[in-house]
């Protein structure tokens, strides 16, 4: 139910401009919003058509929407737009927008930069009124609809549905036109149809590898001619197989529908902060919505950076993957004696069951992983092997085809360079969330371990004034958080503190470390030595070797030492350290004996017996209070101990992160610098290097790891690449980076 009245106006005349600014500078509102009706989704080439916003009276339970054509009156349309967003909207206390950052976009691109930090966003309300639940655990969800129909207004969805439906509409219409076209040809025998159909027509785009090439001869020009006759160019630069709704532009829908629909986004989002503000106050999660409030500008900045992008790269990659997958199925039709996709889950079944004897109660990833296990130790030789390890392969295979490829240059058609938007909230731990976030790291290969594509490999410099990109990545950080909180609660564990820190070491004055020292800290690097043997100089612990050792009975020394240490000690730090369970450790060593298992799941606690105390904190703490605080003071409420152990974790990394990109923006605009700040993955921060600064980037270190309250020394490390992301090099210090560079 709406709690205020509303009055909603479309501004089409002078008059009715300035009744609007009137009303404003006579009620002077401290909270208002804006939203855009927009050509698209992407941040630099799109642009609003539509401009709404609004605002709540001050001392009245009334709200006031307006909305302005940039299409059908442009002058007028710009003019309250310039009014609206240089005198007025700067005058407000909070500047709403649900996803702000998007909506600073359409500013920017439609010529109006908007810079004051009256700024927030309805999704960071949602995020802290509510228990640290994800929507599919039973949390909110962030969606403006859905969360305003889930809590405000259960009829909130009836004009998205509308338009919806229309955009469905066309959709099929413009469908209708290439089946028109083959309606005098025949589909080939497999697909069971005497014409064209739109479902056959589906189907053959179903496959995440087809394109035009792939149509039978005798359509394919048809097909072309439908591409470049019938759609409009707009469609042409999305399109690769048939028309979905998602691609149609809200500017060819209904304008009265559009209206209402846009009166409405600016309603709900200004009733979600009337219901959501009392209960973030209540909850005393106002220092969460201040950290997102922070940080609006700063990655909307980093958001227009965006990254270069070799496409002929790109382009090549495209090619061999697709014909090695062409390659990998053809195995895999000969294996099964027929042709299928790896999305029949139920013929695969069958395949298994009948061709195989594999009994399978599934073929997700789970269950297959399940029965390589058993198979590889009971029966190596087994035929199945082989089989299921080409679906999983080719699951993989098409999923980084579409993904990685096919979707960056669909993007890349009208530029060179790729864009996306960072959600702050996109978690409940609080990390940052972003279609680049899952950048792989490494390549995908062939089986014989030829290179096919390497994500980060197409990533390049700018070129000119901006011919290098720096790095600074915070090392093992949320290891580090985890070696501060066995401090923290009472149990510090000797290896994991040992790992960061000469902790129960002393100099050689024989002064013992203090990790509450802060200039203890600062002198991490210095020589200590250990208390237990002070003949021995601190080395750094090798976290993953330890559990290595634990889990296997071997030594470093041991030649298989290094490979076990890849794959078994970091692999599972990294999953208990995430309150993984014996059950996950199963699945992750699929070709392990169940003994083997156990080793490997006690490995990590013999390794770090004091995490084991903050787990059994976590637990407790859970059980007995309504929230826990992360080290920044963000609550989350309503979870278990066993989710606990990870959010406290990685939430406490998550704002030390988002604390630091603000205070290195803060430098940046004082010191007027001119290396743009590009994007954050997951805890690396990058830069274009422009030519004539080299210095500051040491001082951009220093920020990331200054941290006076920290017990555990936090560091960031430096690489730096000329040609691509996937070539980047490490450097020390200011003599190696200016040598790297040519300085």
């Amino acid at each position: 139910m709406l709690q205020y009245k509303w009055t909603s106006v479309n501004i089409t005349t002078n008059k009715q401009a300035n009744d609007m600014i009137r009303l404003f500078r006579k009620l002077k509102p401290k909270i208002g919003g804006q939203d855009t009706e927009t050509t698209g989704l992407h941040i630099i080439n799109d642009k609003p058509f539509i401009f709404q916003f609004g605002f709540l009276h001050p001392t009245e339970h009334k709200g006031y929407t307006y909305l302005v054509d940039l299409d059908r009156q442009p002058v007028l349309a710009y003019q309250v737009m310039r009014i609206w967003l240089t005198q007025l909207a700067p005058t407000l206390d909070i500047y709403f927008g649900h996803n702000v950052k998007y909506e600073l976009h359409m500013n920017t691109n439609a010529g109006f930069v908007y810079t004051t930090e009256n700024l927030s966003d309805t999704m960071f309300y949602i995020r802290y009124a509510h228990d640290a639940l994800s929507e599919r655990n039973g949390g909110p969800p962030l969606s403006l609809k859905s969360y305003a129909a889930q809590y405000i207004d259960y009829r909130a969805k009836d004009h998205e549905r509308l338009l919806a439906s229309e955009r469905s509409q066309k959709a099929k219409d413009y469908n209708l036109r290439l089946k028109l076209r083959l309606k005098n040809k025949v589909p080939p025998t497999k697909y069971k149809a005497k014409s064209y159909t739109l479902s056959v027509l589906e189907e053959i785009f179903k496959d995440p590898i087809a394109d035009a090439t792939d149509l039978p001869e005798d359509i394919r020009q048809d097909y072309l001619d439908w591409f470049t006759l019938d759609l409009p160019l707009y469609l042409q630069h999305k399109v690769t197989g048939l028309v979905s709704s998602d691609m149609i532009r809200y500017d060819t829908l209904n304008r009265q529908h559009l209206y209402t629909y846009a009166h409405f986004d600016i309603i709900y989002m200004l009733e979600i902060y009337l219901l959501l503000d009392p209960v973030v106050k209540a909850r005393q999660n106002t220092i969460g919505i201040d950290f997102e409030n922070k940080l609006i500008l700063p990655l909307y900045e980093m958001e227009r950076v965006g990254f270069k992008i070799d496409k002929q790269y790109l382009e090549n990659s495209r090619t061999q993957l697709k014909d090695y997958i062409l390659q990998r199925r053809q195995r895999a039709f000969e294996m099964a004696g027929q042709e299928f996709k790896i999305g029949q889950h139920a013929l695969i079944k069958n395949i298994l069951n009948n061709d195989y004897q594999i009994e399978c109660n599934s073929t997700n990833a789970q269950e297959l992983d399940l029965i390589l296990s058993e198979l590889k130790q009971n029966n190596p030789e087994h035929p199945g092997i082989e089989f299921i390890e080409l679906i999983q392969e080719l699951r993989t295979l098409e999923k980084w085809y579409s993904t990685y490829i096919v979707r960056f240059l669909n993007e890349l058609k009208t530029c060179d360079r790729l864009y996306t938007t960072i959600n702050q909230v996109g978690t409940i731990s609080g990390r940052v969330t972003s279609d680049f976030q899952q950048f792989p790291r490494d390549a995908i290969k062939t089986i014989d371990g030829v290179e096919l594509f390497h994500p980060r490999r197409m990533v390049v410099p700018t070129g000119g004034d901006y011919n290098s990109i720096v790095y600074l990545d915070y090392s093992q950080i949320e290891l580090r958080f985890q070696a501060f909180y066995t401090i923290l609660v009472g149990h510090a564990d000797l290896n994991l503190c040992r790992a960061y820190m000469p902790y129960r070491c002393r100099n050689k004055d024989n002064i013992a470390f203090d990790p509450s020292n802060i200039n203890h800290i600062h002198a991490w690097q210095e020589p200590w030595f250990l208390e237990e043997n002070p003949e021995i100089q601190w080395t750094p612990t090798d976290v993953h070797g330890v559990t290595t050792e634990k889990a296997t009975g071997l030594t470093p020394d041991h030649p298989d030492f290094k490979t076990l240490r890849s794959k078994i000690g970091k692999p599972v730090n990294f999953a208990k350290n995430y309150g993984a369970q014996r059950q996950r450790i199963r699945q992750m060593f699929p070709t392990k004996s169940e003994e083997e298992v156990t080793r490997i799941n006690d490995a990590y606690y013999l390794a770090f017996p004091g995490v084991k105390h903050y787990h059994d904190y976590c637990y407790a703490r859970a059980q007995a209070y309504a929230y826990t605080e992360n080290l920044f003071g963000i609550k989350y409420y309503g979870v278990s101990g066993h989710k606990l152990i990870n959010l406290l974790i990685q939430g406490s990394a998550a704002y030390y992160l988002k604390w630091k990109i603000r205070e290195l923006w803060e430098y940046t605009k004082a010191n007027g610098i001119k290396s743009r700040f590009q994007m954050n993955i997951h805890d690396e921060l990058s830069w274009e290097r422009h030519k004539t600064e080299t210095e500051v980037f040491f001082e951009f270190q220093r920020i990331m790891q200054d941290w006076p309250d920290t017990q555990v020394p936090i560091v960031a490390e430096m690489d730096v690449t000329t040609t691509t992301w996937a070539d980047k090099k490490g450097v020390n210090n200011l003599e190696e980076l200016r040598l790297y560079l040519g300085d």
